[in-house]
């Protein structure tokens, strides 16, 4: 295999992958990696749309003397740009964190959280916001009767807390505040699916 096959191969193979492993390094590092990550990609999308490009102009150089195998990186490269942007083969990593049970969403002017209860009762949210904030915070948690207990795994968000009230007569997710704790702004989150509010 050519020096050209490999750099090809190479840089398709690291473009899918990253997308599909989305899931887990949104979670885990999560925060400013998130934003490298997305960064990463970029750059081996915009790389791997000028090395097909490049691979046009040298079929075409060398349209004359062409065999089948000339045609593998270009074939190899679109192919792989294709399925890291639509994703055809419907690989989901999201299943391996469990099938949601629950969920609410908090929509504000500069920023939208998502909350959602998982199976094995784990829990996950996911924060984003303006100048490029997308945090993920994640753990376990702890019903008794309407109230969730949270156990979170990393840091804790600054708007909602370790104790959650469910108001069901609402449908309205409440921090329970303690004296003295350390959270700013904290809001209330609705039960459901974002409505696009904001």
């Amino acid at each position: 295999m050519s020096k050209r096959n490999i750099i090809s191969l190479i840089i398709s193979i690291l473009f899918v992958l990253t997308i599909i492993f989305r899931p887990i390094w949104e979670r885990n590092p999560g925060g400013l990696w998130t934003a490298l990550f997305f960064l990463l990609i970029a750059i081996l999308f915009f790389w791997l749309i000028t090395k097909i490009i490049i691979e046009i102009v040298y079929l075409i150089r060398q349209r004359k003397v062409l065999k089948i195998k000339s045609f593998i990186p270009i074939v190899v490269m679109i192919v792989l740009l294709f399925d890291g942007m639509y994703n055809p083969f419907k690989i989901d990593l999201n299943k391996l964190y469990g099938d949601v049970i629950f969920r609410a969403c908090y929509e504000g002017t500069q920023n939208q959280a998502t909350f959602k209860l998982l199976e094995n009762d784990k829990f996950e949210l996911h924060w984003t916001g303006a100048f490029f904030y997308d945090e993920f915070f994640i753990g376990t948690y702890v019903k008794k009767n309407d109230t969730l207990f949270l156990d979170y795994k990393w840091e804790k968000p600054v708007r909602f807390g370790d104790k959650i009230f469910m108001n069901n007569e609402y449908e309205i997710l409440e921090t329970v505040r303690k004296e003295g704790d350390s959270l700013v702004n904290v809001v209330p989150f609705y039960y459901g699916y974002c409505k696009g509010l904001n």
